[in-house]
């Protein structure tokens, strides 16, 4: 059973119809989180959960260089061509699924946002589901982002925070202080390990792939339930994924 899956069927259909009603009644226009919980009186974690599996079924979109979802009522004629970098790690994305028996999620950076490009399902029976592939959020607010982040420099990674600073309740009321202890603390530990801020209980072990220059190229997450992520397994976590992105990087990606 994944959380995404946990209230009982016909109290979560109900609620996703109220989602995909309150988006088709807006357009192409969308929403964002914010304006859905609002329209629909559903809590933001509930909303995130639902969205991820409507854009899993190809029921809504994520509505190009905003924050804001779209219903999509028809398959699109024009599917957009897969990003190339999907296609380098998914091997990679595979392999860690299966052996931490978790999500996992491959992220890359967008300006002062990290994008989700791909995630894979573990085989264990509660699945953390609330990132998907499209899902942008500020830089540093899932442990993907972090890690990209924490391999910024000082000005750059400050400055994101900064512009980011009034988003940042939004996600389990996330504070820039907050966010600039994480850098530190990713920094020195060598991978990022954030609490999940969309759904309460889960906790993400991220690292980052680094160019010959040092510039963060992508990230690779994991993402568990809390009681499955003590200390311990965050480093083994985490030195799963160093591997992986060792093997990316001498494959060139």
């Amino acid at each position: 059973m994944s959380i995404s899956e946990s209230s009982s069927g016909p109290r979560t259909l109900r609620r996703g119809l109220a989602v995909l009603a309150a988006l088709r009644d807006h357009g192409s226009t969308g929403l964002s989180i914010t304006d859905i919980a609002r329209l629909t009186a559903i809590q933001r974690p509930t909303i995130y959960r639902l969205l991820a599996a409507l854009l899993d079924a190809g029921l809504v979109l994520p509505v190009p260089g905003t924050k804001k979802y779209q219903a999509q009522w028809a398959t699109r004629p024009n599917a957009p061509t897969p990003d190339p970098r999907v296609s380098q790690a998914l091997p990679s994305l595979k392999r860690l699924a299966e052996r931490t028996g978790d999500a996992v999620f491959l992220v890359v950076r967008d300006g002062d946002n990290s994008v989700s490009l791909h995630r894979e399902i573990g085989s264990y029976p509660v699945q953390i589901l609330a990132t998907y592939a499209g899902k942008r959020q500020p830089l540093g607010v899932g442990s993907g982002g972090m890690a990209i982040l924490a391999a910024l420099p000082n000005p750059v990674a400050h400055g994101i925070v900064e512009r980011n600073s009034e988003y940042l309740d939004e996600y389990g009321g996330m504070t820039p202080h907050e966010m600039l202890r994480l850098i530190e603390n990713t920094r020195s530990r060598g991978y990022a390990v954030v609490g999940n801020h969309a759904v309460r209980g889960a906790l993400g072990v991220g690292c980052a792939l680094l160019d010959p220059q040092g510039n963060p190229m992508l990230a690779i997450s994991v993402t568990a339930i809390i009681d499955r992520m003590p200390a311990l397994r965050q480093r083994e976590i985490a030195s799963w994924i160093h591997a992986e992105l060792a093997s990316l990087s001498l494959r060139g990606a």
